[in-house]
């Protein structure tokens, strides 16, 4: 499934969604997609993106997508995932590790928010951003905690996408769990380790600071 249209499958912790209705629920998880196109795109088989995952999968119960770059979130998709009954994970990709290395994340945070307000995203405490940090980067925490104050200050929640395989990249291991021991919240995205089709138990690989368990999300594929 990875190969089309770069999309990537990603489970959900059943306590994290509060809003699911007890449908597309495999074993303790929720299913959702994250692509890099937009899922109304039309493919050349006649469905779009959207309904090629549902006839592939299940129906996603969330979409995630991005907030910047040519192929961002627009109104329209979102109008279209709303009519699916499907929820849209925000994310914040915008990034390079020279940014992300260093300790200012205000202006990274302002951008995003900036972003969000274009798309009329309200800033209640609902609503949470995740920057995407690349497998491979040098991440510095108090850019971590930088940008989680300046969205909060806007009304949004952070959320921090990483390699969470120590073994590869124990640097994201490291500072994230720094930044939580500095009492700052966020909500995890792990994308390790990789697995083949619906993974058996909850089972991503967490940063020393928490637990599996405390892990909300998994990219799986």
């Amino acid at each position: 499934m990875s190969g089309l249209c770069d999309i990537m499958s990603v489970q959900l912790q059943k306590k994290y969604e509060i809003h699911a209705k007890g449908t597309n629920v495999m074993k303790d998880f929720i299913f959702g997609a994250r692509s890099t196109v937009p899922a109304n795109k039309k493919l050349s088989n006649g469905y779009t993106l959207y309904e090629w995952i549902m006839r592939m999968n299940c129906p996603p119960v969330f979409w995630a997508r991005s907030l910047t770059g040519s192929n961002k979130l627009t109104a329209e998709e979102i109008d279209f995932l709303k009519s699916k009954n499907c929820k849209i994970a925000l994310i914040y990709d915008n990034l390079t590790e020279e940014k992300v290395s260093t300790n200012f994340g205000e202006d990274e945070g302002l951008k995003a928010v900036e972003a969000l307000k274009e798309l009329g995203v309200p800033d209640t405490t609902d609503v949470t951003v995740f920057a995407a940090i690349d497998d491979s980067w040098t991440v510095n925490h108090n850019w971590m905690i930088n940008f989680f104050i300046t969205l909060l200050r806007n009304g949004y929640k952070t959320g921090f996408i990483g390699n969470t395989d120590s073994s590869v990249n124990f640097n994201f291991d490291r500072q994230f769990s720094h930044y939580v021991q500095a009492k700052c919240e966020a909500t995890c995205w792990a994308t390790a380790p990789a697995v083949a089709g619906e993974p058996e138990a909850w089972e991503p690989y967490a940063p020393s600071a928490i637990e599996a368990k405390d892990v909300a999300l998994w990219q799986t594929e």
